[in-house]
């Protein structure tokens, strides 16, 4: 269900905040459907999953110079600062409004000088290993806010899909793998030309980035009462335009397997 704690106001505002460093920051993150389907395909679509984190992935290879650091201008603009280490000051992480956290995310093999001189030794990073993959498949995309424009970096949307299937096996609560399932969904269900969506995942499979996917995602999606179809149902709640999520679901990821990996995984049957 789509989130009420973080709504597209601030979203957008928050952009607005950091439009001199958006260059070297991608966005990833729940946020992407939205910029998905509304700025970069098009589409008026409603009732769209987010989340209330607004998630910046940020790579050692910076393009720019900036004037002062991120931490600077968020702590101008009376961003909220909550400390991530019980009884240290620093490192921090901005609250907008004290209630919507905008994060940074690095691979854990980027480079921490040159994050640290845009961002500010003050901001908290959280690091991922095998990050990089997102901020190597990024594309611009044009926010259109009434006469104003913001260009914004996101991940190609078949590079979300794919690290979201890489990703939501590991994480530690169901909720999260639900989560992460729906957002892949939401790719599969609205990406205007899935044909080039799955040649591209081919390409990624093909250079053997995030192997891992053919055995563990099968398991997910044998049936229509696997776990995979279940919790996507359940995150992305009732629906006016498909009469059973469940099953949409379970076709679009049965045709995935067989375009991608040549398989499929599953029948109808519980």
């Amino acid at each position: 269900m789509p989130s009420s704690v973080a709504p597209e106001k601030a979203f957008y505002e928050i952009l607005e905040d950091l439009k001199e460093y958006l260059s070297d920051l991608t966005l990833v993150g729940g946020w992407l459907p939205l910029v998905y389907a509304r700025h970069l395909w098009g589409l008026s679509i409603g009732n769209i999953v987010t989340t209330a984190d607004v998630d910046f992935g940020v790579s050692g290879a910076l393009s720019s110079k900036h004037r002062i650091t991120v931490y600077d201008t968020l702590s101008a603009l009376k961003y909220n600062e909550r400390h991530i280490k019980l009884g240290h000051l620093l490192p921090v992480v901005f609250y907008r409004g004290g209630k919507i956290p905008v994060e940074f995310i690095a691979d854990r093999e980027a480079d921490a000088e040159a994050i640290a001189r845009a961002l500010g030794t003050e901001v908290h990073i959280n690091r991922i290993d095998g990050f990089e993959f997102l901020l190597q498949q990024r594309i611009p995309v044009t926010i259109k806010r009434g006469p104003r424009k913001i260009a914004v970096y996101c991940p190609r949307p078949a590079a979300f899909l794919y690290n979201k299937l890489s990703t939501f096996s590991h994480r530690e609560t169901d909720d999260k793998k639900a989560k992460d399932l729906v957002y892949a969904y939401f790719v599969l269900r609205f990406a205007p030309d899935i044909t080039e969506v799955f040649r591209q995942i081919r390409a990624y499979k093909d250079r053997h980035i995030f192997p891992a996917i053919e055995s563990e995602l099968p398991p997910f999606f044998k049936s229509l009462t696997s776990q995979g179809p279940l919790w996507i149902e359940r995150e992305n709640g009732p629906d006016e335009f498909v009469e059973d999520v469940r099953e949409d679901a379970f076709e679009r990821f049965q045709e995935l397997l067989r375009n991608v990996y040549g398989k499929s995984s599953g029948t109808h049957e519980v």
